[in-house]
């Protein structure tokens, strides 16, 4: 059975998919993720370049969006895209593809808005389906709604559609067009580039992608989210309730979850280990054995290791997030044991949200396969360094980490003294919002040092406490943080 665990309690937001004792699924929402997944802008067209049948769109992020014509639902095949978008025009775009490496995201201009029953696409001019949906089923609800839908707008039936009452659709729908037409109002007052709207990642994307699944337990650490999350997922509801622990997940600190993920070396109980590489070009996951003891002959022992490894190579995928060229470097056997991995493997995806290809055994035994990109990486996310054999841990992953043992501290203490290095106070002098700092109820002091890592609670205690450090060490700049 699986459990769903969430906290949102500090500035980044955290989401954690587990399958029995393993984490199989980890979302992290933070402020300084630029053009994420879903969100809706009114972009300014930079240029139309015909050879590619693309428009580069700046939204007012980092990097220059990427429109294919593909993605604009009211062109034809003969239409020419520079016949509709010109330099300087505006559009409203949504990102389907998250900026990776030195391209920036994909862009398309057929919006969705998320509901509980349909997805609704203002500009999207057909209803499509659920592949879960029953035919019966999908041909009773496509036939009511192309009745109630304008010859521009389209819809797309969730499994959920199958349970509710027409007077539900309607309202879902009317409540879908209403925020569109609000968003067109909010975009018509706002010059181009400008952020309209973004769905959080955490919880609610991450309850999207896996509402459909049976869950023993959805825990949240803040009683707000908690009742929102309630109200906007009702079928959800019965299994969701608050941790008495806010910071600790399955037995471990949620700081520890996060950073044992990107973990190059894997260690399993049954003597298996993973090793896991990470580069700009592809993935690699190696499959050791050594301690991995069975009675059975040789070439058996290899492939039942093998059948073993296929579901840790799974979790390891979905966990880190890996997408792109993926090599899978299993134990050596013959061409009959190889053809049962791929149908194994193939079986075990099929459980992963994310879109998967496998195209079996290379002639040199390794199993190629690919992941479609669509988040962030955990490794580039919580490093921004694109290979995995040394990961250290960027300014922005320590700073929050600082800031979830802050929430934390003990209430019986009075003050607490930081050293800090400078690009790290920088940072928390940029992040930590209003609604964090009136959870952090102690006074906090800090000096900078650029010989500490990240920080280094130096003190913490008393305010004499504090005062008699400041008094012993006048020659350091001590200045309160909160």
């Amino acid at each position: 059975m699986k459990k769903l665990h969430f906290y949102t309690s500090c500035s980044e937001k955290i989401g954690l998919l587990f399958e029995g004792k393993q984490c199989i699924d980890i979302f992290i929402d933070r402020q300084s993720t630029d053009a994420r997944l879903g969100t809706i802008y009114k972009g300014k067209v930079r240029n139309v370049d015909e050879s590619i049948e693309a428009a580069f769109i700046d939204i007012g992020e980092k990097k220059v969006g990427f429109l294919p014509k593909s993605e604009v639902p009211f062109l034809g095949a003969k239409d020419k895209l520079s016949s509709y978008l010109t330099g300087g025009a505006s559009i409203i775009v949504q990102v389907i593809k998250e900026a990776y490496q030195d391209k920036g995201p994909r862009l398309t201009a057929n919006i969705t808005l998320t509901g509980q029953q349909i997805i609704y696409l203002p500009k999207g001019n057909y209803v499509a389906s659920s592949k879960k949906l029953s035919q019966q089923l999908t041909d009773k609800w496509k036939n009511f709604l192309t009745e109630q839908l304008s010859s521009t707008e389209g819809a797309i039936l969730r499994t959920e559609i199958a349970n509710a009452e027409i007077e539900q659709v309607l309202n879902e729908l009317d409540d879908s067009r209403k925020r569109w037409k609000q968003l067109e109002s909010e975009a018509s007052r706002h010059k181009a580039p400008y952020f309209l709207f973004q769905y959080p990642i955490v919880p609610d994307q991450m309850l999207n992608q896996y509402k459909n699944e049976t869950f023993l337990d959805i825990t949240f650490d803040k009683r707000h989210t908690f009742a929102e999350m309630k109200r906007d997922f009702p079928t959800l509801a019965d299994k969701m309730r608050i941790r008495k622990e806010a910071h600790q997940i399955a037995g471990k600190h949620v700081n520890q979850w996060i950073t044992e993920a990107i973990n190059p070396v894997v260690h399993k109980q049954d003597g298996i280990t993973l090793t896991v590489e990470q580069t700009e070009a592809l993935s690699v996951i190696d499959i050791d054995s050594s301690r991995f003891t069975s009675r059975q002959n040789k070439q058996e022992t290899i492939f039942r290791i093998n059948q073993h490894s296929i579901r840790y190579c799974v979790e390891e995928i979905r966990k880190r997030n890996i997408s792109g060229i993926i090599i899978i470097d299993f134990l050596k056997m013959g061409k009959k044991e190889e053809a049962v991995i791929v149908k194994e493997l193939k079986n075990a995806l099929r459980e992963d949200p994310v879109r998967t290809e496998v195209f079996g055994f290379t002639q040199l035994g390794f199993l190629e396969m690919t992941r479609k990109r669509e988040r962030t990486g955990l490794l580039e996310l919580l490093t921004n360094r694109a290979s995995s054999r040394e990961p250290v841990l960027s300014v922005e992953t320590m700073g929050y980490q600082l800031e979830r043992e802050l929430l934390e501290w003990n209430r019986n203490t009075e003050c607490i003294l930081l050293a800090l290095h400078p690009e790290l106070h920088i940072f928390l002098k940029e992040t930590l919002t209003d609604d964090v700092l009136s959870n952090i109820q102690i006074e906090l002091y800090y000096y900078t040092d650029e010989s500490v890592p990240y920080y280094q609670i130096i003190r913490s205690g008393s305010k004499e406490l504090i005062s008699l450090y400041m008094a012993d060490n006048q020659e350091i700049v001590i200045d309160k943080l909160l």
